[in-house]
């Protein structure tokens, strides 16, 4: 995953005008509703599921591989001329690419293998990180930790050979990987707009960015910082289907890229404008019925899809959701770092009759990070089906309370779980005399939040806990989520209600191993745990071939975060996007949003 695991409200309702891709015309408007966007369009910054369809429409498709409709990586012919992979004899592996010659940036100046190579010793560099950006790219290959630390300019394992050919090389310990083709691939990055003054040496010993000024104008670090505060609210060069025009007035507009190639399909949009906007989440299938808005995407609240399937003018499409929705704990914030808190609140809500007033029947309950399209999951249902599960037990919750610090009450006395009724106002307490307050933080117009409220409230009381929740926008959410632990005096919160959509890769090395602890946008439930350290580790470390090893290792993992519970899990669904009837092609499923199949979709008028 490398976090790239997109975090959308538990009822990410996304509103979408699509039109189909024929030859060489662009025409019509494409407007897409969503939750509040917070505005970061590079990547790097930020993991909104709405920010990112931004980043992918303008930065996205010209990597060299794509993710295929059955969720497997294939080299991506638009993009790639010749690969070939070689293992020399310390072990170490090679891909060595040779591009295409007629891609091109949106300012038609041509993409070329330096835009890849540099892509690489930008975002692994301590200057891009330094600059508050987060990026795992470069990973595992040759030279990556001395680049990435500071402790060498060059990077031994990238290398610029000509125009159009450059290789990586990936380092034989970190081999083997079960999705080793992570680490070969590369996606570009505008050189020649991003480091005017700059440029690159390469030779057998690696790749390194130097200055072509005369003078020591230009270096990495004021490069990075001026990007991150210019181009990642207004990206300018890009090479994906669309250009950013606008972000104004909470809606994004984007213009049809006439330099660009083609999807891996070599397919292109024709419709000539997109605009992703904020709407109310209350009425987004209403917007769709009654023609203020194309599609809603990612919809699962029953009532609302019922509303949709009776409505003759609207259309759907279905499919198993890769990701699942829970209640996201902070491990390392007070008094959600024991883990016998967070199980005791999860045994303090009925997941059942959140399923049933959400989802309805287009979804069940899940016990472990996981989501019901994938391929692990099917093959270890029985051993997952039989996971602890997470019932509504007050007594039991009381029972985990007593095994940690809040045993007191507020006179220093032993908790007397008798006097804790419906009516609250009878807490817990630690020997310091701290009462046990849980603050939970939801979105606003959201049907999850709605929810969690009404099962803590009404069960919290009884076991001694001062549950308190706070209604936010999207964007603010998203701030205390990933950068709680450095908010100082401003944190407050423990819990936040969201869900999570997986990539291809399912890799929680990087969501929590210790090494990314308290790293923005990576490991963000914050835990700190050597069996998960171990744990994740090895899942990794399979050829790709050992998909029953992996898939061994996938379910121990699920066993270990059960026991934890960095999150209390709800749900995985069946996914419905929404959309009228003068839309075709919308053929959404586990691996492609709507962004990746913006070429195959079209609109009548």
């Amino acid at each position: 995953m490398k976090r790239l695991l997109v975090l959308v409200l538990a009822t990410a309702l996304v509103a979408v005008s699509l039109v189909g891709c024929t030859p060489n015309s662009t025409s019509g408007t494409m407007i897409v509703g969503s939750p509040a966007i917070s505005g970061d369009f590079i990547y790097g910054f930020g993991n909104s599921s709405y920010d990112k369809w931004v980043k992918d429409l303008t930065g996205g498709f010209m990597g060299t591989h794509y993710v295929t409709a059955d969720g497997a990586y294939a080299v991506n012919e638009t993009v790639v001329k010749d690969l070939k992979i070689d293992k020399d004899a310390d072990g170490n592996k090679t891909y060595t690419y040779e591009l295409q010659q007629d891609l091109k940036w949106n300012d038609g100046e041509p993409i070329t293998a330096k835009d890849y190579v540099f892509t690489l010793l930008w975002e692994a560099s301590p200057e891009w990180a330094g600059a508050g950006a987060t990026s795992s790219n470069g990973d595992g290959l040759v030279g990556y930790e001395a680049y990435h630390e500071g402790d060498s300019k060059v990077f031994a394992g990238v290398k610029l050979i000509e125009d159009y050919k450059f290789s990586v090389t990936i380092d034989a310990e970190q081999l083997p990987y079960f999705y080793e083709v992570e680490y070969g691939s590369c996606r570009p990055l505008p050189m020649h707009a991003w480091t005017v003054k700059a440029a690159i040496e390469s030779d057998e010993n690696g790749s390194q960015l130097t200055t072509t000024a005369e003078t020591e104008e230009w270096t990495l670090k004021y490069g990075t910082k001026r990007i991150s505060q210019t181009e990642r609210f207004a990206p300018t060069v890009t090479c994906g289907p669309y250009n950013f025009v606008s972000f104004e007035n909470n809606a994004v507009t984007l213009k049809a890229n006439p330099e660009f190639k083609g999807d891996w399909a070599g397919k292109k949009p024709q419709l000539e404008f997109v605009i992703i906007k904020y709407i109310n989440q209350d009425t987004d299938v209403d917007q769709v019925i009654n023609g203020s808005v194309d599609a809603v995407v990612g919809v699962i609240e029953a009532e609302k899809i019922e509303k949709a399937r009776n409505d003759a003018n609207t259309k759907f499409t279905d499919y198993p959701r890769n990701g699942y929705g829970g209640v996201f704990f902070h491990c390392d914030f007070s008094p959600t770092n024991d883990p016998n808190v967070r199980k005791a609140l999860a045994y303090l809500m009925d997941r059942d009759e959140i399923l049933k007033n959400v989802i309805g029947g287009y979804g069940s309950t899940v016990n472990g990070m996981y989501g019901f399209a994938q391929w692990m999951y099917k093959d270890n249902k029985e051993a997952i089906d039989n996971l602890p599960n997470l019932v509504l037990n007050q007594d039991y919750a009381n029972d985990l309370l007593d095994e940690t610090e809040w045993v007191y009450d507020k006179d220093g006395n032993a908790f007397d779980r008798s006097k804790a009724t419906k009516d609250g106002g009878y807490f817990r307490y630690n020997k310091e005399g701290k009462p046990l307050v849980v603050e939970h933080l939801g979105s606003e117009d959201n049907n999850v939040t709605d929810n969690v409220e009404i099962q803590w409230k009404a069960n919290c009381p009884y076991a001694g806990i001062d549950f308190r929740l706070t209604r936010c926008d999207f964007s603010k959410l998203l701030k205390h989520y990933y950068g709680g632990f450095d908010l100082g005096a401003e944190r407050q919160y423990n819990s936040f209600n969201l869900a999570t959509g997986f990539t291809a890769t399912f890799d929680p090395y990087y969501d929590y191993h210790s090494k990314f602890y308290h790293q923005m946008y990576m490991q963000t439930e914050q835990l700190k745990d050597d069996r998960m350290d171990e744990i994740t580790v090895r899942m990794r470390r399979y050829e790709p071939e050992q998909k029953q090893e992996y898939s061994a290792a996938w379910l121990e993992f699920q066993q270990l975060w059960n026991e934890l519970l960095p999150v209390i899990p709800l749900y995985s669904n069946q996914y419905h996007d929404i959309y009228r009837g003068k839309l075709s092609g919308f053929n959404t499923n586990p691996y492609h949003d709507w962004t990746d199949i913006i070429c195959q979709i079209s609109k009548t008028k």
